[in-house]
């Protein structure tokens, strides 16, 4: 049954539009454009050591991605039909973004009246439909559904459309969708009885699934019941004992212009407490907030001193990777308070662009340049603009207490990075739930598709030698791993509050 939800969330004027296009013609015509832009411009395939895998991978995603847009009849057949491409490339710079306004994360019209979540390696029961009839208790393990097992459902329905069933923070983040009908018609059907156990074990119990509507108010709490939501706002919480600080979204606005004058108000308190970084959920926003939080708690030289960066950078060469740098430096000299103020940055925006037309000129597919530490934060350019200067004394550590950062499957993107610099911080101990992965391929090429619906993403240029491999997240080590109700907040705290031994 194909959903509505996509509708409901684009302009009116969108859907007008949408509604007289020609979605498979779209959907073959930015499928070619998606491929081509991948093969003369991604990194990958000429860098990172994986070259032929990648090779592989392209063009199987785009034999499979032309003969699904074949098919193509409306707005979602094409929306899965580029984003499945995009999966199939196993890089997670790479994504494919519609036009149009994104749905909520519990987004979906159908489904069997009931949610899973993803509990100590099995599909659990985490909500029912109080209205439904004869439904599996709440905590039943899903078994098998007619003749596929809970892993080969999940396979089929999930892994290469909503996530990478490989990684767990995906595992975490996609089980709600099991049993959902999120409008992709290039899977399955949802099951029309599945079996579930009380107890994990056996063969379990027979249960006929009814597929109905699922209103929005009900799908928001079966989402919140099963997968951690952020409720608390941005900002410094006390506890006994130590500050939780709220940071579960890095984008820079007010609120988080707020969270930074609360930390500096408290400042002194928090650096001498035990301290909880709350990470949880963290997918928006740039890396910039979390080191202007760092750079505040540890101070700045401190911060930096701590910073190990082996490795170096690798770019492909090519006309629009050049130019994506070179529409980069217009902006910075279109800027005069930047210009002004940050001069080492425009001169080594030029110096790189004369190594794209050095490397072009000897007919290179790419060229090195050795790691520099990423900018500490917007307030301290002096830190940059004089790295050859040396301080008077060696920087002291503000930080006196023990630091939790608390994690899930929802920290991605850029609170990757964030995590990175702070587990590299003494007395830091990451714990919660394994992250979301991402690429060794970054600072995304945002590139609009012909059709106009959407957009593919990518990482342009290659970080090799770092240290934590490409595709790979972040998991608590033993004893600092989370195995209870994400959504139980009493529970968690309790829990992380037991690691300062409280």
């Amino acid at each position: 049954m194909k959903t509505l939800a996509l509708a409901a969330s684009v302009s009116l004027i969108a859907v007008n539009t949408a509604a007289a296009q020609d979605w498979r013609a779209a959907a073959v015509q930015d499928v070619d454009a998606l491929h081509r832009e991948i093969q003369e411009n991604h990194p990958a395939l000429v860098t990172g050591g994986d070259e032929a895998g990648f090779a592989q991978r392209l063009a199987a995603g785009y034999a499979a991605a032309r003969e699904r847009a074949g098919s193509v009849r409306d707005a979602e057949d094409y929306l899965y039909a580029l984003m499945g491409f995009a999966r199939s490339l196993d890089d997670a710079s790479v994504s494919f973004t519609p036009n149009w306004q994104q749905p909520p994360q519990w987004d979906a019209q159908r489904w069997s009246q009931l949610t899973l979540g993803r509990r100590n390696g099995a599909y659990v029961v985490t909500w029912v439909d109080p209205a439904g009839e004869r439904l599996p208790p709440l905590g039943s393990t899903l078994i098998s559904c007619g003749d596929q097992s809970a892993e080969d459902l999940a396979r089929a329905r999930l892994d290469g459309w909503e996530g990478d069933l490989d990684q767990p923070g995906d595992r975490e983040q996609t089980a709600p969708y099991l049993l959902w009908d999120r409008g992709n018609p290039f899977t399955s059907g949802l099951p029309a009885s599945c079996h579930f156990s009380a107890n994990g074990r056996g063969r379990g119990r027979e249960y006929r699934l009814t597929t109905s509507f699922a209103a929005e108010p009900a799908r928001r709490a079966a989402w919140a019941a099963t997968v951690y939501t952020p409720q608390t706002p941005l900002g410094v919480e006390s506890f006994s004992g130590g500050h939780w600080i709220h940071l579960h979204n890095l984008t820079q606005n007010d609120a988080s212009q707020g969270l930074l004058r609360q930390v500096d108000q408290q400042l002194a308190a928090i650096q001498g407490d035990n301290v909880v970084l709350d990470l949880r959920g963290a997918r928006e926003g740039t890396a910039a907030l979390g080191y202007s939080l760092a750079n505040r708690l540890w101070g700045v030289d401190y911060r930096v001193s701590q910073e190990r960066i082996a490795g170096q950078i690798v770019y492909r060469v090519s006309p629009d990777n050049r130019q994506f740098f070179v529409d980069t430096l217009g902006r910075m000299q279109a800027d005069p308070v930047f210009a002004a103020n940050y001069p080492g940055a425009v001169q080594q925006m030029q110096e790189l662009i004369a190594q794209f037309d050095a490397a072009a000129a000897a007919g290179q597919r790419s060229f090195s340049q050795a790691i520099t530490p990423p900018i500490p934060a917007i307030e301290a350019a002096e830190v940059v603009e004089a790295e050859a200067s040396t301080p008077a004394a060696a920087p002291v550590n503000a930080m006196r207490g023990n630091i939790v950062v608390l994690v899930d499957g929802g920290c991605r993107n850029a609170c990757l990075d964030v995590v990175d610099m702070l587990s590299g911080l003494p007395n830091v101990r990451v714990a919660g739930t394994p992250t979301g992965t991402d690429s060794i391929h970054f600072e995304q090429t945002r590139f609009a598709l012909p059709s106009g619906h959407g957009y593919l993403n990518y990482g342009h240029k290659t970080w090799i030698g770092r240290a934590r491999a490409s595709n790979t997240g972040i998991s608590p080590a033993q004893g600092l791993t989370y195995t209870g109700n994400p959504t139980d907040e009493a529970e968690v705290r309790a829990w992380v509050q037991s690691l300062f031994g409280g």
